[in-house]
């Protein structure tokens, strides 16, 4: 085992880098936790499509903003994006 190891981020005894081992297992226990949590997702979109056909994108959206509680921000700036949409397309 390693009694010391200097780096450009500093020295390091045995029992410094057995506590950053062990913080790198425990964020790759929040990264195996969140890839099983994406796949669920994405497995409850497959799941809702399958069922009531309506789009993915559109069931993603959906829950993402019901989460976010932002319907009001989603709208407004839906209407700003309309206006300068609708403002460069009579140009051409």
């Amino acid at each position: 085992m390693v009694d010391k190891i200097t780096t450009l981020y500093g020295t390091f005894d045995s029992a410094q880098l057995k506590t950053l081992n062990g913080y790198i297992s425990e964020i790759m226990e929040c990264m195996n936790r969140q890839k099983a949590a994406t796949q669920s997702m994405s497995d409850i979109i497959k799941i809702a499509y399958d069922e009531l056909k309506i789009p993915k994108k559109i069931i993603k959206k959906m829950a993402k903003v019901k989460y976010n509680h932002s319907l009001e921000v989603e709208i407004a700036e839906f209407k700003e994006f309309e206006s300068l949409f609708e403002s460069i397309s009579e140009l051409t």
